[in-house]
C-alpha cells in the first residue's frame, strides 16, 4: 500500500509451518502457465491455468495488485506467480484452514480442460523469487542464450556468425568468488575498446539487484566505449526481474548513454525508495523489510518504469519452444 518494492513481509515464518503448491507459475503474454513442478505433477508442465480454488486466474492476478509490495505494476507481475503458490492466500478466498490439497482448473498440453487436485507441501525455504528456467518441454532444441548460464553473475561472448556483436549477461550486482565486479568492469571495458563491436547487447532480464556501490567501473567501461565508438549501438534487454540496484544501472545508462531498450519494462522506477532493512516479528518469526533510502538516479524523472524502445512480451509458445523473441528482434533490427 506504500508502493515501495523494498518494504514487505516475507510470506513464510520461521516459527510457523508454511505450505505451498509444488508447481511454479509464470505469467506470459497469453496467460498464466505452469513451467515447473515436483513429482507427481510434472505432466502439468505446459498447462494453462484457468482457475485456482474455483477463483478465476484473472481475478487472482487483479487482486495481486493489493497483495504484492511494488514500485510499479511489473513488480507485481514478477512476484505474483510465487504468491499464488501459498495456501494462506486461498484461505482468504474460502479454502478451509489447513486443507491438504486444492483444485486447479487447467487446459493441458493436449488442449483438454481438466480439474487437477494438487496437494500442498511444506515450504523448505523461500529466499528469493525463482528466475525463469529453460523449458523442459523443448526436447532437442538448444537452450536459448539468455537461459543458458543464469547462475553466473556476469559473463559475455562474441556471437558466432555475427560480425562484431558482443552479448553481455549481467545477473546479480555482486562480486564473484574469483573476480570482483570492479575487476570485471575494467576487463570488459578493455575488451570493448579492443574488439570495437558495432552492437553491444546488455541483458539484465535476470538481474534483481545487489550492491549498487559496485557499479561504477562497469559503467565507466561502457560509457568510455560509446564515447570512443559513437557509431556503435548499445541495446539493453530489461524485464520484470530488473529491479533495485539494476534499476540504478539502467537508469544511469539511460541518462549517460544513447542506449536503446528492448523487452519488458523494468519492475522499478528511475527514482525509487530502496535498501532492504530486516527485522523479525517476534511471535511468527516472519521477516519484515522496511526500506530507508531514496535513490534519485535521474533528478526529476517521474516515469514509473523505463519503457522499451522495442517492447517484446514473451508468449508461452515461444518459451516452451526455447525461443527468444527479444534477441531475434534485436539481431534482425541491427543486422
Amino acid at each position: 500500500m506504500v508502493y515501495d518494492g523494498h518494504s514487505y513481509i516475507v510470506p513464510v515464518a520461521t516459527k510457523l509451518k508454511s505450505f505451498y503448491l509444488p508447481v511454479q507459475f509464470y505469467i506470459f503474454s497469453d496467460g498464466v502457465y505452469i513451467i515447473d513442478a515436483d513429482d507427481p505433477y510434472k505432466e502439468l508442465i505446459g498447462s494453462k491455468v484457468l482457475k485456482i480454488n474455483g477463483v478465476a486466474i484473472s481475478k487472482l492476478l487483479d487482486d495481486m495488485n493489493s497483495f504484492v509490495h511494488q514500485d510499479n505494476k511489473y513488480t507485481v507481475k514478477w512476484f505474483a506467480p510465487s504468491v499464488l503458490r501459498f495456501r494462506g492466500l486461498y484461505e482468504s478466498y474460502g479454502l478451509p484452514q489447513g486443507s491438504p490439497d486444492m483444485v486447479i482448473d487447467l487446459i493441458n498440453r493436449k488442449n483438454e480442460s481438466i480439474a487437477c487436485k494438487v496437494s500442498f507441501i511444506p515450504v523448505a525455504s523461500f529466499h528469493s523469487i525463482p528466475k525463469l528456467i529453460p523449458s523442459t518441454l523443448a526436447k532437442g532444441v538448444p537452450v536459448p542464450l539468455y537461459l543458458s548460464n543464469i547462475q553466473d553473475n556476469f559473463w559475455f561472448k562474441e556471437l558466432p556468425g555475427r560480425k562484431k556483436t558482443i552479448y553481455f549477461q549481467f545477473n546479480p550486482v555482486e562480486d564473484k568468488s574469483n573476480e570482483s565486479l570492479g575487476s570485471f568492469g575494467k576487463r570488459f571495458g578493455d575488451t570493448l575498446q579492443n574488439k570495437k563491436p558495432g552492437l553491444l547487447i546488455i541483458d539484465v532480464r535476470h538481474n534483481n539487484g545487489g550492491n549498487a556501490g559496485l557499479l561504477q567501473p562497469l559503467m565507466d567501461g561502457i560509457i568510455n566505449f560509446e564515447k570512443s565508438n559513437p557509431n556503435a549501438k548499445i541495446v539493453i534487454i530489461t524485464g520484470r526481474n530488473t529491479f533495485s540496484a539494476t534499476q540504478i544501472f539502467i537508469s544511469l545508462m539511460n541518462k549517460n548513454t544513447h542506449a536503446l531498450f528492448a523487452g519488458e519494462p523494468s519492475s522499478s522506477k528511475p527514482n525509487f525508495v530502496g535498501e532492504e532493512n530486516y527485522s523479525m516479528l517476534p511471535w511468527s518469526g516472519a521477516i519484515v523489510s522496511i526500506s530507508n533510502k531514496y535513490h534519485e538516479s535521474i533528478p526529476g524523472d517521474k516515469r514509473q518504469w523505463i519503457a522499451p524502445n522495442f517492447p517484446v512480451f514473451l508468449s508461452s509458445t515461444e518459451y516452451f519452444k526455447n525461443q527468444d523473441p527479444v534477441m531475434d528482434l534485436i539481431l534482425k533490427k541491427f543486422d
